[in-house]
């Protein structure tokens, strides 16, 4: 590789440069050209170190390429530390429209856009430290979905007027929400069905635990023991099948989501939603590639066992074979390609 250095003037005059190692602009050989940018490649090094002043031209070259190798690394710039929904884009290469929903009205209007959906990414957020006795908005202060498209944020904690169950609920996203026939894929996210059951009075269907699809997958052929139901956080799968993690800081991932929401606060939340629907996609035709095929891990709510291959010709029902349960993914488009290789507290973390 040739290094392209400015030539210091001190050698100028006591140690000129042997015509080995002139530069493009010093073709004669004269080393006058002091002030040029003269360029120097490993084999002009060698052949320069055996000629003339070896102590100073050796000394001179040494200090030139430590310079350049300075000055590479202040100028590659490194690649990203944390996974993210920018890194992505959405089908014909548009970027990902992301819908901050802070009314009733314009959550209606948002949520439309993904009743036809067959797969969606799902996530909430809620004031750290909320008790049960604490009002909605403190309790389900965010609803987040994703499709391939689009993210929406829902921050229920700011609709107005608040009086009743109704100033929350926009029929569109309660459709969704109750939908079997919608998928909503999150982690732990039994515990936020809980949550929309308590204090929105919703009963949330089609919901789908990643994490089972996540130990599946891993330890289906290599040591099925080792598959339970025991949620895996949101960052580790990210970083298992995408090669980042997730951005985890605690200032945002602690923060107060019943407060109209900051530029970090709407990346993050975007982030994980839109984490949970590639999760879901990237999974499942892992999944379908493998031989033999497991079925896909049936709906949380459902409480069934995850099944593995070898069971689908045990299982029946009214003497028919148990047909395993397929759910067409939804498409997510990668910027980048993916090597095969959130929440308070325990939800994402």
């Amino acid at each position: 590789m040739d290094l392209c250095i400015e030539q210091p003037r001190r050698f100028s005059s006591k140690a000129p440069i042997p015509q080995s190692i002139a530069g493009p602009f010093n073709h004669e050989g004269n080393s006058g050209h002091t002030d040029k940018c003269q360029s120097y490649s490993k084999a002009d090094v060698s052949r320069s170190i055996k000629t003339g002043d070896e102590t100073r031209t050796e000394t001179a070259i040494s200090e030139k390429f430590l310079v350049a190798q300075q000055s590479l690394t202040l100028t590659v710039s490194p690649g990203p530390k944390f996974w993210s929904h920018r890194l992505r884009k959405a089908p014909g290469g548009k970027d990902i429209i992301v819908h901050y929903c802070k009314s009733l009205k314009k959550t209606e209007e948002v949520a439309k856009h993904f009743l036809n959906d067959d797969v969606i990414g799902f996530d909430m957020e809620w004031k750290p430290q909320s008790s049960k006795s604490a009002s909605v908005q403190k309790n389900v202060s965010l609803i987040q979905i994703a499709n391939a498209e689009r993210i929406a944020l829902f921050q229920i904690a700011l609709f107005k007027p608040s009086r009743t169950l109704e100033d929350f609920l926009s029929p569109s996203l309660q459709r969704i929400l109750e939908s079997p026939n919608i998928t909503k894929a999150g982690v732990a996210i039994k515990g936020d069905c809980t949550r929309l059951k308590n204090f929105l009075g919703i009963n949330a269907r089609g919901t789908f635990e990643l994490s089972h699809l996540y130990k599946l997958i891993k330890y289906c052929q290599s040591d099925p023991t080792l598959i339970n139901k025991r949620p895996v956080n949101l960052s580790e799968q990210v970083e298992e099948h995408f090669g980042l993690p997730l951005a985890k800081d605690d200032d945002v991932r602690c923060s107060d989501w019943t407060a109209a929401l900051n530029y970090r606060q709407v990346q993050y939340a975007a982030t994980d939603s839109y984490a949970c629907l590639c999760l879901f996609n990237t999974m499942d035709a892992k999944r379908r590639a493998l031989t033999p095929m497991p079925p896909l891990p049936a709906h949380a709510e459902l409480d069934l066992p995850i099944r593995l291959a070898e069971e689908l010709d045990v299982e029946t029902t009214n003497n028919k074979p148990v047909e395993p349960q397929v759910i067409k993914p939804a498409v997510c488009l990668e910027t980048e390609d993916d090597a095969p290789k959130i929440t308070s507290l325990a939800r994402t973390m």
